[in-house]
Parts: C-alpha cells; structure tokens; sequence
C-alpha cells in the first residue's frame, strides 16, 4: 500500500507539471460531473478520483486512512520552523494534542493562530496538518496553534465544539509563558475546522472570554442542515464534496438532530452577532459555498467588517492542496497576506 500510493504520489506531481490547456482537454475527456470553470489542474485531478470511492463509502478507519494519504499527495512540502512543540490541552473527559508552531524570527510576545483542521469532524487530524501548519507560519509569522479535537463517531457533537472552546480557554491562560501577546490572538480553519472557528468566537463571547481579534473561516459549515442552493447546484461532485458525503459527516458527528438549533452546531442560527471579530471568509465553488455567504451577511448586519476572498476556480479542500495545484498556493499565499495586514 505504501508503495502504491508513492506510485500515485509521484504520478500525480508529474501529470500536474503539463501545460493547463493539455490538461484541461484531457480532464474533458474523463470527467463525469462538468467543472469547466475550475482550473484545469483541479479539473482533471477530481476526474481521476471520480472513479474511487470516496470516504464515505468506506470503513471508517480505511476513510481516514485515504484522507490521509491525499493531503499527502497534495500538500505543500515539510518548511523548517524555528519551534515545534507538542503540548498536551485539558479537554472534558481527557486532553488533546495541540502543536505549536513557531515561526523563525517570531517576535516575543508574538501573534498566534489556533488552527482547526478540516475533515467533516469525522476524519483528518492535527498531524496531517503539520505541514499547512508550517507553511501558514511562515507566510503569517504568527505561532500556529494546531488543534487535534476529538472526532466523531467516537465523540459525537458537540464534543468537537467543546474541545476547541477549552483549547481557546487554555491559550488565553498560557499566552504569556507561550511567547503569545494576548491582543493578536486568531482563530482559523477549513470546513469543519471554519465552522470550530466561529463557534470559538461566539462562544467566547457568551462565555465572557477576550475574543480572537480575527477569525479565518475557509468553506466553513455553518449550519447543521444543508438547505442552501449550492448545496443542490453543486453537491454532484463538481465542487470536491458531494451530497452523499455531507451527509455521512453529517451522520457520524450529528446522530441526533436535537442538536440542530444549538449554536456550537449551527453558528449561523445565533440570533446576536452584534461585536464579533472582523473575519475574512473565503469561499470557491463548493456546496458549502451558499452557507458560509449566508453567514457573511448576517455578520454584515450585525456590524462586523468581513472581507470574503472567492476562488470559483478552485474547490472544497482547496488549501491542502497548494503542492499540486499553483493556484491553491497561490489563493493560500493571499490568504496569509491578509491575515498578516490584520493581525
């Protein structure tokens, strides 16, 4: 197996180094689904997969297995950092993992990200992040704070939720032994780790915690039910993630739909937005797409200033897969530009 997938690794980083125009006419030649706006690397990389089974549709240990595998296969490569520091976070019933990342030439006291990694809170982990957690610190000179909370089925909601608000709680405690200043502190993450990241800052809010100055929700899940148009015009597979897969997410971390209104699942449904952070939303042709707008303007509303960076040229997943694919490097490049101006 391990042979297998450097096999494809390899197969994958060469196909990715032809022209885009020859690449676009071969991924029209494969494809199942049209992705004719995408960039053709990304084209034909999803048509390749169209084929495989998806992570839902295998057992779970095997799901993740896979998942893991394609960061692998996608991800920028391992960046020296000037400190990589595993710390051990007091959650209920245990503790977690958070990976500390320190950038080279990191002032002290410096800013900092907590980071939450995607995956449907149910696949994906702090240690396959390592190396977007690198890379992030390096192009933001903040600490990375990479967060590995517990995941569904064998911690169903809301303990994700809850695992991220004590890792916030915890930061604030330690800031200043940590090296952090405590008024540039961050929260950020993709799909689930996007949805993490808002209920971070809400829930600090409630909690009467000092709230992250800014929040970096990339394609985040912001509702617990899936009622938006992309999720119909775009949950075929056009977009890296179909319907078939939300659900299943949606199974193994919400297996009771009382939950549903609870703002730790559903931050979009919070009826007081009124003093959250500023908070750059980035969103790309994805089913996630119309939820993650929805919550943007319901910001708006409240007063909150929120920058939306759009990618209709790349998908869902997008920012583990700058090693392949220029334009996702080059969109989480922009990224981390923002977020230093901010931060």
């Amino acid at each position: 197996m391990a042979l297998q997938h450097t096999l494809e690794r390899h197969t994958v980083r060469t196909l990715m180094k032809l022209p885009g125009s020859a690449l676009g006419r071969l991924a029209g030649l494969v494809e199942k689904v049209d992705r004719g706006r995408l960039d053709p690397r990304l084209r034909l990389l999803l048509a390749l997969g169209d084929s495989r089974k998806g992570f839902h549709q295998l057992p779970l240990p095997k799901g993740r297995a896979l998942y893991a595998q394609m960061i692998d296969m996608l991800d920028v490569g391992q960046e020296t950092v000037a400190q990589v520091s595993d710390l051990r976070v007091p959650v209920a019933g245990g503790d977690i993992l958070v990976r500390l990342y320190r950038p080279v030439a990191a002032p002290i006291p410096a800013p900092a990200i907590v980071y939450f990694h995607g995956g449907g809170f149910t696949i994906g982990s702090a240690v396959e992040y390592d190396r977007l957690c690198r890379y992030l610190a390096n192009r933001t000179g903040a600490v990375i704070l990479n967060v590995d909370y517990r995941l569904a089925p064998e911690h169903v909601a809301p303990t994700a939720a809850d695992d991220v608000v004590a890792a916030w709680r915890w930061v604030l405690a330690q800031a200043d032994k940590l090296g952090l200043d405590d008024q540039r502190l961050a929260v950020m993450g993709d799909s689930a780790g996007g949805n993490l990241s808002i209920v971070t800052a809400q829930q600090a809010a409630l909690e009467g915690l000092a709230k992250p100055k800014l929040v970096v929700a990339v394609y985040p899940k912001t509702d617990g039910e899936t009622n938006f148009e992309s999720a119909e015009t775009l949950g075929a597979g056009q977009g890296g993630l179909d319907r078939d897969m939300i659900a299943w997410f949606h199974q193994q971390y919400l297996p009771d739909d009382s939950l549903l209104d609870d703002i730790r699942i559903s931050p979009l449904r919070n009826p007081d937005l009124q003093g959250q952070p500023e908070t750059i939303l980035v969103t790309a042709t994805d089913p996630l797409r119309d939820e993650g707008l929805a919550y943007g303007e319901r910001l708006k509303a409240a007063g909150v200033t929120v920058v939306n960076l759009d990618y209709p040229e790349l998908v869902h997943g997008f920012i583990t897969m700058g090693g392949a694919i220029p334009a996702a490097r080059k969109a989480v490049d922009a990224i981390c530009r923002r977020i230093r101006e901010r931060l």
